[in-house]
């Protein structure tokens, strides 16, 4: 018997018996799983920690100034957000700012609405030539708002116009938008005629046709208005525009592309939106139909006073889009 049990020792001599083969496999595993977890785990809270560094350069607390004293009231320069999730109806006015202009005015104005409880979203635009009441400043351009207080003169303004309350704004600097364009790789868009036009600061030369179109030629086609149309034509070229890029911005081949897309939109955009909020956004938008995104205009009319051009508003029309787009409801006619 003790011959038996030399001889079984001696014949695992060299090299570990099965048991401790096995243990030693389990322990080496063990190792592996924990050091791949902790390689996980190092890398989510990496991209978590960059991410959140980014957005706070995208991250305004508040608009940046304030409207002026004797109008401004604490309703309209700050409202307190839901910061848990977001509200049944939720209106974020967009604007798009160009550097070229030294006044530094809104080009494009918008507002988007999202309408939880009838399960729309809305995309309303302002002509910038509109003839509204600024706070503080008197009757003027809605454009101008943004040269004359930025921000929170613009939304105060839009407020009193439209009698709506705005919960968040975002605003881009169009030659951010240019680059952000460029490192998608480019937006597929339908444009509808041969534009042409040579300015001092712009030169625009499109055809016609579907096809891909480049940061610059995407700006090109937002900021033609020689059709006949004026500002109209204009401002649905934006809505289409907005509408393809928001839906390009969230395709998978693109989401990839985030880390060099988020640090262009740190240097280009501001937003008032907290992080958690904007990928609520994201997630909710990335499931829609973008073809069932409602798109309008303010109405008004084209109107020259003291050889100044505005958009005078359509008090009748207006108050069927807001009530219809932005608060949901449509007015029985008799």
């Amino acid at each position: 018997m003790k011959a038996k049990c030399r001889e079984r020792n001696m014949s695992y001599m060299g090299k570990p018996a099965p048991r401790a083969q096995k243990k030693k496999k389990m322990i080496s595993n063990r190792h592996f799983l924990i050091l791949a977890t902790l390689v996980v785990a190092t890398v989510l809270i990496g991209s978590g920690v960059w991410l959140k560094i980014l957005w706070d350069q995208i991250y305004e607390e508040t608009a940046p100034s304030a409207a002026p004293a004797e109008e401004e009231t604490s309703e309209n320069v700050m409202y307190e957000s839901t910061r848990e999730s977001l509200p049944d109806v939720m209106n974020i006015m967009i604007l798009g700012l160009d550097s070229r202009d030294r006044t530094m005015r809104a080009d494009t104005i918008m507002l988007l609405i999202l309408n939880r409880k009838t399960n729309e979203i809305n995309i309303v635009s302002v002509p910038r030539d509109m003839r509204v009441h600024l706070p503080g400043r008197g009757l003027d351009k809605i454009n101008h708002a943004y040269a004359f207080g930025e921000v929170a003169l613009t939304r105060a303004a839009l407020e009193d116009f439209l009698d709506v309350k705005i919960d968040h704004y975002v605003t881009t600097d169009f030659e951010g938008f240019e680059n952000i364009v460029d490192i998608m790789g480019g937006i597929e868009l339908e444009v509808e005629q041969r534009m042409r036009y040579y300015g001092i600061d712009v030169t625009i030369e499109l055809d016609p046709g579907l096809q891909m179109l480049d940061g610059d030629k995407a700006l090109q086609y937002v900021r033609y208005r020689s059709d006949g149309r004026g500002d109209l034509g204009r401002v649905e070229r934006q809505q289409k525009l907005v509408k393809t890029f928001i839906q390009e911005v969230l395709t998978f081949k693109n989401i990839i592309k985030f880390p060099r897309i988020l640090p262009q939109m740190a240097a280009n955009v501001k937003t008032d939106l907290e992080l958690n909020q904007a990928l609520m956004l994201a997630n909710k938008l990335k499931n829609v139909d973008f073809d069932e995104i409602n798109t309008t205009t303010l109405p008004g009319n084209p109107r020259y006073i003291e050889g100044i051009s505005y958009v005078l508003p359509d008090e009748e029309g207006i108050a069927d889009v807001v009530n219809r787009y932005i608060r949901g409801v449509e007015e029985k006619k008799s």
